[in-house]
């Protein structure tokens, strides 16, 4: 393969952007100031955090009236999870088994605290029933839940999961951790009816340290932290006006490519599927075409441990992932374990991005068959 190193990691985290890069820098120059202030240059840096809030609304949607900028989408998860999740004798908050340690976690930290929680176990293909998710969440002050699963690319049906919802407890909020989805679905479309959504901008060609929490109408989460009356007073601190344009920069840049990406990131995502096909058992995707966002390939890998796997693949300058970031220190992936995979079946995430060409996509395959022994091609 080429000396080249093959970047296949991208649900892990993107690199910046130049457009992004660009409009970060600007704003280090001409946005400088304290948003708060009353002078001119707090003036220019309080327009520009707001210029960066009408762009995260156009990409997501404009019905959500507050975007709280939070250090991430872990912060935004959690302010969601937290501060919408209380509500006294009805405070039951239900998820899944296989969403984001940041959901999870938060869960956790609220059942500590008194509140009932109870998730609800994928289909055998990852998927999410909606029905029976609803069902979980009567009398439930919230549901959070993956709109992109961040493993499998897996999407939940959001609008048919309202429309059970309101059937089956109006009034539940529900909150969208849409990491994943930004840039790959119609957002506005998808994320219709949700009460929050969290976005963050190192998924999708931005800086880490950024992300957002979209709120729609009156709702107001109870804050996570304290000490000023920042952002509507759902977020202490002086805000990141930098960062919050960043984010802004790059969900611009990702809801205009959009299209275009979907198309391309389809033809690498047959050509993957097309190639590990000559693996047999060897390495085989866990979710059909199809059924996951194009360009995000969770595959089953058997005969070799997955680190083993993935170190043989980083000797040839070619970088996938074993799962989830967040998991990346596990010996197997939390979601094959919810999957029902038998022991000695590892998880390998391959991730495309806007970079990605059929060059890498062929280099994946050349270094996964010589790291496979006695795979076959």
């Amino acid at each position: 393969m080429a000396n080249a190193e093959v970047y296949l990691d991208h649900a892990a985290t993107t690199p910046v952007a130049p457009e992004v890069r660009a409009a970060l820098l600007d704003s280090l120059e001409q946005s400088w100031a304290n948003p708060s202030s009353r002078h001119a240059p707090g003036v220019l840096a309080a327009r520009a955090l707001e210029r960066a809030r009408d762009a995260v609304r156009d990409a997501v949607g404009t019905r959500f009236r507050r975007v709280v900028f939070t250090s991430g989408a872990t912060e935004a998860n959690n302010l969601a999870v937290l501060g919408l999740g209380r509500g006294g004798r009805r405070r039951k908050l239900v998820s899944t088994t296989i969403d984001h340690p940041s959901i999870l976690a938060a869960l956790d930290h609220a059942r500590s605290l008194g509140a009932q929680v109870e998730l609800v176990p994928p289909e055998p293909t990852g998927e999410i029933d909606v029905e029976r998710l609803a069902a979980a969440a009567a009398g439930a002050v919230l549901v959070a839940v993956h709109v992109v699963h961040n493993e499998l690319g897996t999407v939940v049906d959001v609008p048919a999961l309202v429309e059970a919802l309101s059937r089956t407890t109006p009034g539940t909020h529900l909150h969208l951790d849409a990491v994943q989805a930004l840039g790959k679905l119609d957002l506005p479309l998808h994320v219709a009816g949700a009460t929050s959504v969290a976005v963050t901008a190192h998924k999708v060609y931005g800086p880490k340290g950024i992300g957002a929490l979209l709120v729609a109408g009156d709702v107001r989460p109870r804050p996570l932290l304290f000490g000023g009356e920042q952002q509507d007073g759902l977020r202490a601190g002086t805000e990141n006006v930098p960062g919050a344009v960043a984010l802004a920069a790059a969900a611009r840049l990702v809801l205009a490519e959009r299209p275009a990406a979907r198309e391309r990131l389809l033809r690498l995502d047959g050509r993957l599927r097309d190639g590990v096909a000559a693996f047999g058992d060897r390495l085989t995707p866990l979710v059909p075409a199809g059924r996951a966002v194009p360009g995000l390939v969770a595959l089953a890998l058997r005969g070799v441990p997955a680190e083993v796997f993935l170190h043989r693949l980083e000797q040839q300058g070619v970088y996938v992932s074993a799962g989830s970031a967040c998991h990346s220190r596990l010996a197997r992936s939390a979601v094959l374990e919810a999957l029902g995979a038998p022991p000695d079946v590892g998880l390998i995430r391959v991730s495309m991005g806007r970079g990605t060409t059929e060059d890498d996509v062929d280099a994946f395959l050349a270094a996964a068959r010589a790291a496979l022994p006695g795979a076959a091609g």
